[in-house]
């Protein structure tokens, strides 16, 4: 019941994106990027609206509890479809536009977005500037879920509540239908009252970057943050008036907080952790690295064609699999070899083993050459051909010299280590010298940015950081490395994913980041092995691998 939120209306296109109150998935092609990114803001735009508002709390909340609160939560989600799916679409196709030009393309294959789109574009036409508009849509949607979902929550408790519980004019999808038919008046009176307000307080410079034929990306200058904020604010609090009317309760634009941190804390006393943190304050979400680190938390980019791939612990040994793999070319006509290290926990949800093939998820991180091999089987449609990624394991540090011996520079031979095994300390002191004496190290980012690049600033550590563009069969992969000196990092994802982990870290490291090119010339060809290699065999690539808190 709570695998998805809202299927995206680009499935036809081959990227696909899906939300849920956990995270959102992605599926990009990599070859129309004006697609791609409007795939990726659509997904984020759901994500937002759920963290800023109660209704979003709410789903965060049922989407977390045992199955016997599931009804709950599809039915809270029913009531915001519409709401979440015009904003999600707007959003995302106007600022999508304002790179790409017109989208109109995009759009046109999915009638029931299209007509969506064409609503919300409806209610702000009288607004002049492109930024307002934008900003409208994201008040109007907030306002709709703002409600006071979360107090009838703790009045009658948290199983017994039901969506009945809520008055009609209190549920999301039905303030979104009586503000349509106001039409464009309710928009544009909003409009006006905040532009009065801005003019007033902040003075002219805010507005004169939002006319009529203004860059989206001029009006939305951080210098700026605090103006459209109020902005926000006003329009939001002008629709509220509006709504007042029909006795609609809605409360302050950020006026959930308290009442979602008082319902995680009962939440939490009943079934303990179950992954959520206190919302955003006003200089988080001022913060642009704070809005980089959440976003990145909630996005998984999946690599693999449909479900996992499956995977298999092999009998033979790493030198037998070796030399299988020395006679595979993968970069410029040479084979690479890649030793990987991620913890149980991390393999299980990458990839579908068989049963009772893995040891317990508390265990230390698994140390592994793999490789992928053909498997069939039979379905009732006859022989099924799937990819099987073949694990083979390296049981002990000292077993890697004869690898490498082995090995003897047939081509590029590195380590891939993914983030989430440096958390366990007796494991890293074991494996981390030996896998580093290989060759270049490469640690895949499978955690958020907050649990490492903080050590780094208080250690005062320069960082030198490079983003590079991967072909991959007509496709379009991007990875940005950095490295304070030693391994490399790597997030291996899209464009949109890398400029925020850029932004990430410009923002907390600011002079401290840099970009010099000389050193990472001499671990290229093996940085390239590893990104085709992580492409072929790593089912996804996400930020989550030591659980995400976020609401």
């Amino acid at each position: 019941m709570t695998d998805h939120l809202a299927r995206l209306c680009f499935e036809g296109l081959g990227s696909t994106g899906r939300y849920t109150p956990h995270a959102y998935t992605l599926r990009l092609q990599g070859v129309e990027q004006s697609t791609d990114h409007v795939v990726y803001l659509h997904e984020v735009h759901h994500a937002t609206l759920n963290d800023v508002t109660a209704w979003g709390s709410a789903l965060h909340v049922y989407a977390r509890l045992p199955t016997v609160a599931g009804q709950a939560f599809v039915h809270l989600l029913d009531a915001c479809r519409t709401t979440h799916e015009s904003l999600a679409t707007f959003a995302s196709v106007r600022l999508a536009a304002a790179r790409h030009g017109v989208l109109d393309t995009v759009l046109a294959a999915y009638p029931d977005y299209v007509r969506l789109y064409d609503t919300a574009a409806r209610l702000v036409q009288e607004i002049p500037g492109p930024g307002r508009r934008q900003l409208a849509v994201s008040a109007l949607a907030r306002l709709c879920m703002q409600t006071p979902v979360l107090d009838i929550v703790d009045e009658v408790g948290l199983e017994a509540f039901r969506l009945a519980d809520v008055p009609d004019a209190d549920r999301p999808d039905s303030r979104w239908r009586w503000l349509v038919r106001q039409g464009p008046a309710a928009l544009a009176g909003a409009a006006e009252a905040a532009d009065r307000m801005l003019a007033e307080r902040f003075g002219p410079a805010a507005l004169a970057t939002d006319g009529p034929d203004g860059d989206l990306y001029e009006s939305t200058a951080s210098v700026h943050d605090a103006a459209w904020d109020a902005w926000e604010e006003a329009a939001y609090e002008h629709l509220r008036s509006l709504i007042g009317a029909t006795g609609a309760r809605t409360l302050d634009l950020n006026g959930h907080r308290e009442s979602t941190e008082a319902l995680i804390s009962s939440v939490e006393a009943a079934h303990g952790d179950i992954g959520l943190r206190t919302p955003m304050s006003d200089e988080q979400r001022q913060d642009d690295a704070a809005v980089a680190s959440s976003v990145l938390q909630q996005v998984r980019h999946d690599l693999a064609a449909g479900d996992r791939h499956r995977a298999q612990l092999l009998e033979r040994s790493p030198s037998d699999l070796m030399d299988v793999l020395a006679r595979r070319p993968v970069h410029g006509g040479r084979p690479a070899l890649i030793v990987d290290a991620r913890p149980v926990r991390r393999l299980t949800a990458l990839y579908r083993w068989p049963d009772d093939t893995l040891p317990e998820p508390s265990g230390e991180p698994l140390v592994a050459v793999r490789a992928v091999v053909d498997h069939t089987e039979n379905t009732e449609n006859g022989a099924d051909r799937e990819k099987v990624i073949g694990h083979s394991l390296v049981p002990e540090p000292d077993a890697l010299p004869e690898l490498a011996e082995r090995w003897g520079g047939r081509g590029p031979l590195a380590a891939c280590v993914s983030a989430s095994c440096l958390v366990d300390a007796a494991w890293t002191r074991r494996w981390l010298e030996p896998l580093g004496a290989l060759g270049p190290l490469f640690v895949l980012a499978d955690v958020e940015p907050d649990r490492f690049v903080p050590a780094w600033v208080r250690d005062d550590r320069q960082v030198n950081a490079l983003t590079i563009t991967v072909e991959e069969t007509g496709r379009r992969r991007a990875a940005l490395l950095f490295t304070t000196g030693t391994a490399w990092w790597l997030v291996l994802a899209e464009d949109v994913t890398v400029a925020l982990m850029v932004e990430y870290l410009g923002r907390r490291l600011g002079p401290r980041l840099y970009s010099d090119l000389a050193p990472f010339e001499p671990v290229r060809d093996a940085a390239t092995a590893v990104i085709g290699h992580l492409l072929a065999t790593e089912s996804f690539v996400s930020f989550d691998a030591l659980g995400s808190a976020h609401v």
